[in-house]
């Protein structure tokens, strides 16, 4: 604070007057003026030095009006710099600068390349704060000599020339150093361009506290490749995974199988859209009569070539096989098996489906792709068979009879499914619903299962071409084609269906925003790194909807989105 001029200086017992003590305490007369005077100008004169300094700090943080004034004030006596330098640490790529804030006491630096070292949390810092004593735990920390261990926040303490002290919290953004998450660590042999070609790569998993389905760089490699449909195209890439033999990473242990899928999240900043997404689906499932699977959720922090590249969303490849898509494999070798052709088929109804190479549409221009069997491994007999089976299911869909459970759809689509699907997508506001839904169908078993659910990037309100996916139904604003569900709305049994479902999880799906709030918490470093790498404010995705400030405002508003959801549907569906 600006000393006062009437402030008792330490060694100022007495005023001077020239002649005789005069004590302070003494009351002054109408008739002593000069003697008043002369001492109150000599304070005036001492604190001058004073004055000048914080008067010229006032009069340009009024003429020029920012903030930062503040700091500047705070720069004098304390670190003007600070810094990890490349030739103290040989093993760094380039010289770590940190931003300090003076006015928050904070000091922070990012780092995200790979540090090829045992100890890479143990680095030597560089500092200018001249005149002071740096200290950390008691411990002095000497320019260029000491390293600090940055695997948590450091606080360093600052002690100035009048044993006054001022401790600022040192923050390295690194998260091989500092992650929460596991890591993922990809070194491939040659750039990875595309969707079709996979490139050789080797691993090394560093579980952070999992430990079980670890990898390192002296097994075999694995293959690598982009994938994704309008993601593809985005800045941040997302990518599919491929181990040499069937593997359970970081203890993923519900499935054992060669492909996964590390989602980039690249056009929701919260980053975890597609993880409440799932989590709404293992709510609803937890007690289904039907054959069910929800794909799982691991956050894991990516290095690709040296670099980092996110925060990524580990999880498995929709697809058949045990403890996934669960239903009979089949393959070109079962041509002419008639007792195999009737099943072990999974589907997805698919706006992309023409871009895909084995694919069909039904008479009502609905666009299917088969991504069971595989387009590589199959009989023309089998597609033919699937392609007249759904077209059987869609003439019974749009029969006169429809809604006879015996004979209509039900006889073809499972009622438990297709109303915990329905209800999922509308909790998510998943424009893309009916845009993308996989089914699939058994041997021997008539009806098909709907699901699993996937890709929710763009739901929970994050469409742009949706005019507010909160107070409006999917069934109605989701993106085409709508031809089937327009249908299934049509049958009283199925809306009855979706309002009795929905009292029954309602109360479960209270918990979400909860679950908002525990992923947000987990993520909170690596989100910090992420968006250190890739720009929280630049939206690349022409129909996302604008990104937000922050994280914390990502967050924020995914959780007033679920809880304004929740209302809106819990209101429609009990008109029913």
């Amino acid at each position: 604070m600006i000393p006062s001029i009437v402030q008792k200086h330490p060694h100022d017992h007495l005023f001077y007057d020239g002649h005789d003590a005069v004590d302070k305490n003494h009351t002054y007369c109408p008739d002593e003026p000069a003697v008043l005077y002369f001492a109150i100008g000599m304070n005036i004169v001492k604190y001058w030095f004073w004055l000048k300094k914080y008067l010229f700090a006032a009069i340009i943080c009024s003429i020029i009006g920012i903030a930062s004034c503040t700091d500047d004030i705070y720069d004098d006596g304390t670190f003007t710099k600070f810094s990890i330098k490349k030739s103290l640490n040989p093993k760094l790529s380039q010289d770590i600068e940190f931003e300090i804030d003076h006015k928050n006491l904070t000091i922070e630096g990012v780092y995200l390349r790979w540090i090829e070292s045992y100890y890479p949390s143990q680095l030597v810092v560089s500092f200018e704060s001249p005149g002071l004593i740096v200290e950390s735990g008691g411990v002095k920390i000497q320019n260029g000599k000491s390293a600090i261990d940055f695997d948590q926040p450091v606080q360093l303490t600052i002690i100035l020339g009048d044993n006054s002290s001022r401790t600022y919290t040192v923050t390295l953004i690194c998260p091989q150093i500092n992650a929460t998450l596991p890591i993922l660590r990809i070194e491939t042999d040659g750039p990875v361009r595309d969707k079709v070609n996979y490139v050789k790569a080797r691993l090394e998993i560093v579980g952070n506290s999992i430990n079980e389905g670890l990898w390192n760089f002296n097994r075999e490699k694995i293959e690598i490749r982009l994938r994704g449909n309008s993601t593809f195209w985005l800045p941040k890439k997302p990518y599919r995974i491929k181990f040499p033999q069937k593997y359970s990473p970081l203890g993923l242990n519900h499935a054992k199988e060669k492909s996964w899928v590390l989602l980039a999240n690249d056009c929701d900043k919260s980053l975890i859209r597609n993880a409440v997404a799932f989590q709404i689906s293992r709510i609803m499932q937890s007690d289904a009569p039907y054959r069910q699977f929800t794909a799982c959720t691991m956050f894991v922090d990516v290095y690709l070539n040296g670099r980092y590249e996110g925060n990524y969303h580990l999880t498995d490849q929709i697809q058949v096989a045990p403890g996934r898509v669960d239903v009979q494999s089949l393959t070109a070798s079962d041509a002419g098996n008639a007792s195999k052709i009737s099943g072990g088929y999974l589907l997805e109804l698919d706006g992309f489906a023409d871009s895909e190479p084995l694919w069909f549409r039904t008479p009502r221009g609905m666009k299917i792709t088969i991504k069971h069997p595989k387009d590589d491994d199959y009989a023309p007999e089998q597609a033919t068979w699937i392609a007249n089976y759904v077209t059987t299911t869609e003439n019974a869909l749009f029969a006169e009879d429809f809604k006879n459970p015996v004979t209509g759809w039900q006889k073809y689509i499972n009622l438990d499914s297709w109303v915990d699907y329905c209800i999922i997508n509308e909790m998510a506001g998943n424009p893309d619903a009916w845009w993308s839904t996989y089914m699939s169908k058994e041997w021997d078993i008539e009806y098909f299962v709907m699901g699993p659910v996937w890709d929710f990037d763009i739901a929970f309100n994050n469409d742009n071409r949706i005019n507010n996916a909160t107070s409006r139904l999917m069934i109605e604003a989701a993106h085409e084609p709508k031809i089937w569900i327009n249908r299934f709305m049509r049958d009283e049994t199925f809306k009855t269906a979706i309002k009795e479902r929905w009292n029954e999880k309602k109360g479960e799906l209270l918990g979400l925003t909860a679950y908002v709030d525990e992923l947000a918490l987990l993520l909170d470093m690596s989100q910090k790194a992420n968006f250190k790498r890739w720009t929280i404010t630049q939206q690349t995705l022409g129909h996302a909807n604008p990104a937000p400030a922050s994280y914390q405002e990502a967050i924020a508003q995914l959780k007033r989105y679920l809880q304004m959801r929740y209302n809106f549907l819990d209101n429609e569906f009990n008109k029913w």
